[in-house]
């Protein structure tokens, strides 16, 4: 699997779905330029960013063979303690021994699912402003608001495709692909193709990786000018929309208001201006 970014597929803009029980995270928008990043634990779906690695691939000999090394050169670089000669021994142990294998597979799938749920955050982006159904699941059945950004700038064009399967796939343990080691954090069941997903993933302090945003409390900064639009919800309560008004307005930032529209005698919406 190659990873598309939204620069790469040529996406021109990205949209997230919000609540507005919390106007502190839309107002930190405008006064610190930051947005806030879900931890993965958090999502709805049971099986986001929850690895699980195969230990059916242990049939195939090659694979098995894999493995085993695999957790060998962990060992030498964690355990520096042991003597080549232990290590030789805990090789020869693997390999005659596919219960112990399988059983320090499952701890290192625990170990990553941990791994994962502390070091990363995640952002949650569609191509789609008029979703009736993440209107509904994310907007707080339409009283929420939708945000719009640009693609054009070094930090939406990174997002990353969500690859949706009809089967779970096979994680493996020994990937060293880049590609690889990111399906746990992309990949999703079909059943959520309709969001036709995009996602930014930047490690949580302390956590800090080469060539990865960082965020703070799970805050990060945007580009300046990366934020288009805000599209409030047509049944946001009238108080709640001024609130959003007016701070779009007191920003000063050229950020443009829409409304998503319920059109009566259709299940749709019609994203227009906000009058």
């Amino acid at each position: 699997m190659k990873t598309k970014t939204a620069a790469e597929l040529k996406i021109k803009s990205l949209y997230h779905y919000q609540c507005f029980n919390e106007p502190e995270r839309l107002a930190r928008i405008f006064t610190e330029g930051t947005i806030y990043f879900s931890r993965p634990r958090d999502f709805n779906d049971p099986w986001d960013c929850r690895p699980c690695f195969s230990k059916s691939v242990l049939n195939d000999l090659d694979e098995y063979d894999r493995i085993v090394r695999w957790f060998v050169h962990c060992g030498r670089i964690h355990n520096t303690s042991l003597s080549e000669n232990e290590h030789l021994q805990r090789e020869k142990k693997l390999r005659a021994n596919r219960k112990l294998l399988e059983w320090m597979i499952d701890e290192m799938t625990l170990k990553m699912e941990k791994a994962i749920q502390t070091q990363y955050r995640i952002y949650c982006l569609s191509t789609i402003p008029d979703s009736t159904r993440m209107w509904a699941h994310y907007a707080d059945s339409c009283k929420g608001l939708c945000l719009e950004f640009s693609v054009r700038n070094e930090l939406f064009c990174g997002a990353l495709k969500v690859d949706y399967l009809d089967s779970y796939p096979l994680f493996s343990i020994s990937a060293t692909d880049e590609d690889e080691n990111l399906r746990p954090l992309i990949t999703k069941s079909m059943e959520w193709k309709y969001e036709d997903e995009f996602r930014l993933i930047p490690s949580e302090k302390p956590f800090v990786f080469s060539g990865v945003p960082t965020t703070d409390q799970g805050f990060l900064p945007i580009p300046k000018g990366s934020l288009q639009s805000v599209i409030v919800g047509e049944l946001m309560p009238k108080h709640n929309r001024e609130l959003v008004r007016l701070l779009v307005k007191e920003s000063g930032w050229n950020v443009l208001l829409k409304v998503a529209t319920i059109i009566p005698d259709l299940y749709a919406f019609e994203i227009r201006a906000l009058e």
